[in-house]
């Protein structure tokens, strides 16, 4: 699926996690990261989609949900509360089909908040409420002294979005996401970019560098759903790498 620099190995429904991500609870004002590579853009009907057998039967996701599960509290809240999501590669057949596509991404927020340990409620700094910051490709940064780039901070919330096939770019780095909207198959393999310290240098990710070297890139938990109708939890599957326990950091996730 991935370049010889893509960590993440094909895992089953059962896969176990492979990187941890920054969030709120980073140093200074750091904040968050997470990254994967590939190559190859197609769409849904073709012929990387043939080595699964006869998808005509199979069932098709319009789009899929990041839900913040954060389990930790920091002690300050900071600019980047809870889930720092940077971006989505979608895979079939062991090629990159697909990233967020501009423009579809929808944030909900949450009824409460997150809350340091103090009991103050978060609030998400720096333009980090920013869904469009979800879409494209792997463009996540973390800095020391000023504002981080690239990815949206869930802080209890939710984000919605649909993949779209590269018009420019084949990587996890440079696809834009611009094409055509790419339906979610069975068999398909799903990159989940949290800024985690696999952005730090010497990751040997498509992230490595993108941290600078005190983030404290901390993992936040959260919980992917795949959804037949864009807007409606009816019908959604709920795709864990492990059932019993919430994804962590960056992820390969299997759809059934």
């Amino acid at each position: 699926m991935l370049n010889i620099k893509r960590i993440f190995t094909f895992l089953t429904i059962t896969s176990m996690t492979v990187l941890a991500a920054c969030g709120a609870t980073t140093a200074a004002d750091g904040d968050a990261t997470d990254g994967t590579g590939s190559d190859a853009t197609i769409d849904n009907d073709t012929t990387a989609g043939d080595t699964m057998g006869d998808m005509s039967m199979a069932v098709t996701y319009k789009s899929i949900v990041i839900w913040d599960k954060s389990q930790e509290k920091p002690a300050k809240c900071g600019n980047s509360p809870g889930t720092d999501l940077d971006a989505l590669g979608l895979y079939r057949g062991g090629k990159l089909v697909a990233v967020g596509k501009p423009g579809t991404a929808n944030y909900t927020a949450p009824a409460s908040p997150l809350k340091d340990t103090a009991g103050t409620s978060c609030v998400a700094g720096d333009g980090k409420n920013s869904a469009a910051s979800a879409a494209g490709p792997l463009d996540g940064h973390v800095y020391a002294s000023n504002p981080d780039t690239g990815y949206i901070s869930l802080n209890g919330g939710s984000l919605e979005i649909q993949f779209g096939a590269c018009v420019t770019g084949s990587t996890i780095t440079d696809c834009d996401g611009a094409g055509s909207v790419v339906e979610v198959m069975s068999g398909d393999e799903i990159d989940v970019w949290e800024v985690d310290g696999s952005y730090k240098a010497g990751s040997g990710t498509a992230a490595d560098g993108n941290a600078y070297a005190g983030c404290a890139c901390y993992a936040d938990e959260y919980q992917v759903d795949l959804r037949p109708a864009i807007g409606s939890e009816a019908g959604s599957v709920y795709v864990p790498s492990d059932p019993n326990q919430y994804d962590k950091g960056s992820m390969t996730v299997k759809v059934p």
